[in-house]
């Protein structure tokens, strides 16, 4: 184990909101237009009632989830792989080989905490991280480290 942590800030809205959560306003707003001022009847009411809880979702939900279940999260970081465990029902591990990550990358938040990422889809990223500069640092060690000792030996003989 190199490093074990948690978020020390849990933001409430991350960059993926900045599209969701306006789209998630319109879809509420139409739905509930829809059901105020048209006033369905049968399957259609069920329908604008579904896509209304999808719109709130989108516009709030998925906000209040992710902050609620980073307060349940923990990372680690071993000598090999990247953990982190979350849920806010169910506790869930997500795992990368830190071989096969590229350099971390920080993004500064408030508070002297950070975001790191790898730019890599589907690879774990670190939320709301206390000292970030020195946990990435000690992240791009570790991943130098791992890709090392994946590389192939060097060959004493030279070619002829």
């Amino acid at each position: 184990m190199l490093w074990a942590g948690e978020p020390v800030q849990r933001p409430l809205y991350v960059a993926a909101d900045g599209v969701l959560a306006p789209a998630g306003l319109v879809v509420t707003a139409a739905s509930l237009w829809f059901l105020l001022i048209q006033q369905p009847t049968g399957g259609t009411t069920v329908a604008a009632v579904v896509v209304l809880a999808l719109g709130l979702y989108g516009a709030l939900g998925r906000s209040v989830v992710r902050y609620l279940a980073l307060g349940r999260t923990t990372y680690a970081v071993t000598d090999s792989r990247i953990i982190a465990r979350s849920g806010l029902f169910r506790q869930k591990e997500r795992a990368s080989e830190l071989a096969g990550l590229p350099a971390p990358v920080l993004k500064p938040g408030p508070s002297r905490t950070g975001t790191i990422s790898f730019g890599t889809p589907g690879a774990v990223t670190l939320i709301g991280v206390g000292e970030p500069k020195r946990v990435r640092d000690l992240l791009t060690r570790a991943i130098d480290e791992a890709k090392a000792r994946q590389a192939p030996p060097e060959s004493g003989n030279p070619a002829a």
